[in-house]
């Protein structure tokens, strides 16, 4: 088992993390299928798309990103596991509105609201589909991801943990801004956050 991971290939993530929906910011849980339009922005092309010779991009499928031309010599890569929790019953309500129960259960992480996910089944999902990358990679690879702040977070604990059902801990931790980039690099299985929540 070592002997494999060992002989896994070493890649480089950048993060970018989009703009926050108005609403979210004042406390209102977000709906399925949200989307958030977020312009590029030229600072971020000009320094990274450009100069860190990026092999694939992933994006998140709630996530619409301008100017799509920029993007024309990549072929974008929609990720359904990127997309942000399910809150089922629960989304599009404002925190403050829940029941008192439902308030409650919202910070336990083992809890699914009706017709959604767990924050447990939402950073596994994630953290499945981060470790997939060292299958998809050649050797010194660097691939960008585009997601919501709340995903980027999500994988950094992720990281910090030492076991996915201690990751929620750290969660409350951490704060990723909007319009923010961040670094992971991976070797031999392993992550690494090599710069966390940097303004463009």
């Amino acid at each position: 088992m070592e002997d494999i991971m060992r002989n896994m290939p070493a890649l480089r993530v950048i993060l970018l993390g989009s703009c926050m929906p108005d609403n979210v910011r004042k406390g209102y849980i977000p709906k399925k299928d949200e989307i958030i339009k977020f312009q590029l922005p030229k600072l971020f092309q000009e320094n990274i798309l450009e100069k860190q010779n990026i092999t694939r991009i992933f994006c998140a499928p709630d996530i619409q990103v301008s100017p799509e031309r920029f993007f024309s010599k990549y072929s974008i890569e929609l990720e359904p596991k990127l997309e942000n929790r399910n809150y089922g019953i629960w989304a599009g309500q404002q925190l403050k509105n829940l029941l008192v129960e439902d308030q409650v259960q919202f910070m336990n992480p083992t809890y699914s609201p009706n017709g959604g996910e767990s924050m447990c089944a939402f950073h596994i999902r994630l953290k499945s589909w981060l470790d997939s990358l060292f299958h998809k990679a050649q050797n010194q690879d660097t691939f960008l991801v585009i997601a919501s702040p709340v995903i980027i977070r999500a994988l950094s604990a992720c990281i910090l943990a030492d076991e996915i059902k201690n990751s929620f801990h750290i969660l409350n931790k951490l704060d990723i801004y909007p319009e923010s980039w961040s670094v992971f690099s991976g070797r031999a299985g392993k992550w690494r956050i090599l710069t966390l929540s940097a303004p463009f």
